[in-house]
């Protein structure tokens, strides 16, 4: 839209300049020698000019110093010249603060394009400024740190390197010599030559065990007599309990006269002093690099140390008890008996190599391999998994025993099993799980001979691993069985209870409260006819049918509970917003007259049964409604939360609210905290919002506060997939 012109110049001119005046910006106008001229009274405070006088003629480059006046003076004469120009520079205000600029200095021109006057703008930009070099200080802090990092990371690199090469290098040795020999070519060549020794302790001394192929003869002769548990740096290493350096005048003195920079690894067996690992160098000092690498090193040694240690103590273990382990470890989260069968037979490939291990489970009078070895060729394979006779005579002195059955020398035609011709000799251990055998667990070897010791140990003690495992799964499938069998009849007594609960007392007490009014003014009606008085047979006659109507609203509410909780139960993932709009809606038919606010974000998909959770979002909509009728809007807000285990839905209204005291008394049956004068109904809508919940297996919840409004809530809980 086009305004009207303004009707009195001057008064435009008067409003330009207060604009100009109030800007923060310093704007000037000078003449063509750049004498101050104007300075508008927002670029006064921001000048720190308190009296235009000061300054009025003054050049304006003599405001600016350095290199910012050389910019003032190229922006000046491009001014003069007809063009505008834009540049940043420092500057001190009028009072002497400093500041930064951010300068505009563009041309007046007169009516005939003569140039006639200069504008200069200045816009206070020192807060940018600052933050701008306050970003570049934190860049370069920023850099010289990852520089830092850089170099730490290369030395733990290294060091890395150095621990992962003497671990490979040592991996299978349990040899001391071996072992320290790896750890000091490790150290000769990761750090510049140095030299090595590896010692052990006896009393207080430690004795060399090995040298590293670089140190000195005169080093070693040195050395032979050991070193004293106390001299500084060895003491020091023992305290730490780990590695101790030490370089200068202080490592000459205590070397043999060969090394300055000098460590000291100590090893220990529990508090007892074990062994020392010693480097030394020429140089007088070790880098922080060389430290980490010897370090590093070190802890490698002192875990391989520990490694032997360990090792020792495990050989002398039985076999076939570290076959139960393994297959314990295996098999303790299961109770799929194919998966239980698998993990048998990797344990005995594993343990021990050389066999072929199958799991059979009869079939009729059949034994059908059901998990075998990759080893197993095609034709045995086949052989193994169509059909072998329960009568094969291993097989069956198996099962007769009951024990494990070892065969030293096979024969496939007389075991009646064809394609094994190739084993020399196969062991059968029986799984029974009570009375009844539920598998057989066999192996085979094409070595001829006997079995030895530890595997007929191992053998038998997987296969006992194996039967208990069987027996824990059959109980466990047992007990699941009747723990949900349990469940499913505990839900249909509760329930059936609840609602004899309810009858009872509706029986009792609800039900009875219509009849006693329907009998005394039915005798009062009577009464009123002997007198023939119309009026009062009238008025008993409406009060005797609206005791029918509570009663029959009371019948109607109980049959509306029973059928929620015997209606069949079709759970499924459905979205919520078409059930919440239908809600509304029915909200409204039975509240034509009140306006109605339900307020719902997002689309959200739960699981239950959506006819039943139309059920609930209808009722506690509607009972929202229901108690906020005295406001003008009814302000109905659904909201969906969201954990790992359920969802919660919850619908909170601006009605008058509850005493949160008498919370859990609302969801039950006929149970309500207002007269029927004041909000009509029966009490059974809640009660059957708390059937459905308990029907899908989640909880009610009710908060509220007196003339502040309620929320109402279901939880419903996620399947379990």
């Amino acid at each position: 839209m086009t305004l009207p012109p303004t009707p009195d110049p001057a008064l435009a001119v008067t409003d330009l300049r207060a604009i100009i005046d109030s800007s923060a910006d310093c704007i000037k106008v000078l003449d063509l020698n750049a004498r101050l001229l104007s300075m508008n009274a927002g670029g006064m405070e921001t000048m720190e000019i308190t009296d235009f006088s000061v300054c009025h003629n003054l050049l304006w480059p003599s405001f600016w110093e350095g290199e910012a006046r050389a910019q003032v003076e190229l922006a000046l004469d491009a001014a003069r010249a007809g063009q505008t120009t834009t540049f940043e520079g420092p500057a001190r205000t009028f009072a002497g603060t400093p500041k930064w600029w951010e300068v505009r200095v563009s041309p007046l021109r007169a009516p005939d394009g003569t140039v006639t006057r200069l504008l200069a703008s200045s816009r206070d930009i020192t807060a940018r400024k600052r933050t701008e070099q306050q970003l570049l200080e934190a860049q370069h802090q920023l850099r010289n740190h990852a520089q830092a990092l850089e170099v730490r990371v290369e030395q733990r690199e290294r060091a890395l390197e150095a621990f992962v090469h003497f671990t490979t290098q040592v991996a299978s040795s349990t040899d001391l010599n071996d072992i320290a020999t790896a750890a000091s070519d490790i150290i000769r060549d990761a750090v510049g030559g140095a030299i090595s020794g590896f010692y052990l302790v006896k009393g207080e001394r430690a004795y060399p065990v090995m040298f590293s192929r670089n140190t000195p003869p005169e080093v070693i002769a040195a050395r032979r007599a050991g070193i004293a548990l106390t001299s500084p740096l060895v003491a020091d290493a023992l305290a730490r309990r780990g590695t101790s350096f030490i370089g200068g005048e202080d490592g000459r003195l205590q070397s043999v006269g060969y090394a300055s920079a000098l460590s000291i690894t100590a090893y220990h067996q529990g508090d007892q002093p074990y062994a020392l690992f010693a480097t030394g160098s020429q140089r007088t000092e070790w880098t922080a690099q060389e430290q980490a690498i010897i370090e590093s090193v070190g802890r490698g040694l002192g875990l391989v140390l520990e490694r032997t240690r360990q090792t020792q103590q495990l050989q002398e273990r039985t076999a076939g008890l570290d076959s139960f382990v393994a297959f314990s470890e295996a098999s303790s989260t299961t109770t799929d008996i194919l998966v239980l069968a698998r993990a048998a037979v990797d344990v005995l490939e594993t343990t021990l190599r050389v066999v072929s291990v199958a799991y059979y489970a009869l079939d009729g009078d059949l034994w059908k391999a059901r998990v075998w070895s990759e080893n197993f060729t095609p034709e045995v394979v086949a052989v193994l998994t169509a059909s072998i006779p329960v009568d094969a005579p291993s097989y069956a002195e198996a099962l007769q025993t009951r024990q494990a059955v070892f065969v030293p020398g096979w024969s496939a035609d007389s075991e009646g099993v064809a394609q094994t011709e190739a084993f020399g000799a196969g062991a059968f251990y029986p799984c029974f799980v009570g009375e009844s055998p539920h598998g057989l667990l066999a192996i085979g070897t094409q070595r001829a001979g006997d079995w030895t010791p530890r595997e007929r140990a191992v053998f038998s003690a997987v296969g006992r691993s194996l039967t208990l495992a069987l027996e824990r799964a059959a109980r466990t499938q047992e007990l699941t069985v009747q723990r949900d069998a349990l469940a499913a009849r505990t839900e249909e007594l509760m329930a059936a209870n609840e609602e004899l609960d309810a009858f009872t007392y509706s029986a009792s007490h609800d039900l009875r409260t219509p009849i006693r009014h329907v009998m005394g003014f039915a005798d009062l009606a009577r009464a009123a006819l002997v007198k023939n008085q119309p009026e009062k047979i009238s008025h008993n006659l409406d009060i005797i049918q609206q005791g029918a109507m509570r009663m029959n609203g009371l019948i109607d509410g109980m049959l509306m509970l029973s059928r929620a909780g015997r209606q069949d139960f079709h759970p499924r993932m459905f979205p919520l917003e078409p059930l919440i709009v239908q809600a509304q809606q029915d909200a409204q038919l039975e509240f034509p007259e009140q306006v109605i606010d339900v307020r719902f974000q997002g689309s959200v998909i739960v699981w239950g049964d959506a006819t039943l959770i139309q059920q609930v979002l209808t009722n506690l909509i509607s009972n929202a409604v229901k108690y906020s009728t005295r406001r003008e809007v009814s302000e109905v807000t659904v909201q969906v939360g969201e954990t790992e285990t359920e969802w919660t839905i919850t619908v909170r209204d601006n009605g008058v609210g509850f005493d949160p005291r008498y919370g859990g008394k609302l969801f039950g049956i006929f149970q309500r905290l207002h007269t029927q004068d004041a909000f009509p109904g029966i009490g059974v809508g809640l009660a059957t919002v708390r059937r459905i919940a308990l029907k899908h297996g989640g909880r009610v919840f009710a908060d509220g506060v007196v003339d502040r409004g309620a929320t109402f809530g279901v939880a419903l809980p996620k399947p379990v997939v």
